[in-house]
């Protein structure tokens, strides 16, 4: 070149080549030709294999699947002092099934799926398809579902492992997401069963009325203390929700050797805490539908049930217990722990002398 002070060097963004222009003022070109630049926009706007819309349309699923059980139960339930409950639940699950369609859509594009193919599924036009459901703004409702996502109490000393991309493993979240569920549930069911108003319970518990309706329709994780006041506010038991929170906390319950009264404390206290979840059905009807409960083991299972100490709990049996638990939706694994303490603290029957003569 003539004058090479008078021209620039600048790379190509797209084909890596160099080019040259004279200097002057405004924007530096970024592509050597048009075409390059149409190749490059082809290429950002491609549509990558995204893992994490797989693991959101399992997530995003899990969540509905637990949104529409809080609308089966609310709906059947005689609501007098909280008309709404079935309404507020109904529109969280569209909101739900609003993200999953969202995320099920970039999900099908990164399988091979076409908009039209899309179109002919959802009866969407093509453009609104691409307007509503572009990869900006799905990435953005899943972030902003993530930041949503009930969390851990501070204070929590069990640490989750983590997959590569710092989510919990979906097994996990899905318990966690089982384990809140049922905490909201049972929270519901207290405000229902106690006749207050949900200012009047926010103010005993020294929560704002928002929060919580957020608490019972599962959009929040709260403190011990916070579940403690609740109950306390509703005239209930404590203890009844304390295995549900420490669940929903993602907190291993640890047993170490503790006496014979404490072990039944929260063994019966786990299982009424998943019957309040359950709306507190009728205790001999659940003893009775049980397939691996023996005729002498379905007292046991009503004493349970109900509020007083539970008579004899030692000698139910793991099938019974594990049928009483999966009647109820609660975890095997966590209910097995407290089973097997209170066997192990159980005291061991003495056989007087005189019994032999």
């Amino acid at each position: 070149m003539s004058d090479d002070a008078s021209f620039e060097e600048i790379k190509c963004q797209h084909c890596l080549l160099s080019f040259y222009r004279r200097k002057q003022t405004g924007r530096r070109p970024k592509y050597c030709s048009p075409q390059c630049r149409s190749a490059a926009f082809r290429t950002r706007s491609a549509e990558p294999t995204r893992p994490e819309f797989a693991r959101e349309t399992e997530r995003i699923g899990q969540a509905v699947a637990n949104r529409a059980r809080m609308v089966a139960q609310s709906s059947s339930l005689p609501v007098r002092t909280w008309p709404l409950e079935p309404l507020r639940h109904s529109v969280a699950l569209q909101r739900e099934l609003d993200d999953f369609i969202a995320v099920a859509v970039r999900e099908a594009l990164a399988r091979g799926a076409d908009w039209e193919e899309i179109a002919a599924v959802t009866s969407i036009s093509v453009s609104s398809l691409k307007s509503r459901f572009s990869r900006a703004k799905v990435n953005k409702a899943v972030h902003a579902r993530r930041r949503r996502r009930p969390g851990r109490p501070a204070g929590t000393a069990a640490a989750v492992p983590r997959s590569v991309a710092g989510e919990r493993p979906l097994e996990e979240d899905a318990q966690l997401w089982n384990a809140h569920d049922s905490l909201a549930r049972a929270l519901s069911h207290l405000h229902r069963s106690s006749g207050l108003s949900v200012r009047a319970i926010a103010l005993d518990t020294g929560i704002s009325p928002s929060y919580a309706y957020r608490l019972m329709a599962g959009e929040r994780s709260p403190s011990w203390p916070t579940v403690q006041n609740f109950a306390l506010a509703c005239d209930n038991k404590p203890e009844e929700l304390f295995d549900l929170w420490s669940a929903a906390s993602g907190q291993p319950e640890v047993h170490p050797d503790v006496g014979y009264d404490q072990a039944l404390s929260r063994f019966q206290g786990a299982i009424r805490g998943l019957h309040l979840a359950e709306a507190r059905p009728d205790p001999a009807t659940v003893a009775s539908t049980l397939p691996d409960a023996a005729r002498h083991e379905i007292p046991i299972v009503e004493s349970l049930l109900t509020p007083k100490p539970a008579t004899r709990a030692e000698r139910l049996s793991w099938p019974a217990t594990a049928a009483l638990t999966s009647a109820l939706h609660g975890s095997h694994e966590r209910i097995r722990r407290h089973w097997r303490a209170l066997r192990k603290a159980a005291p061991t029957p003495t056989i007087l002398t005189q019994a032999f003569g």
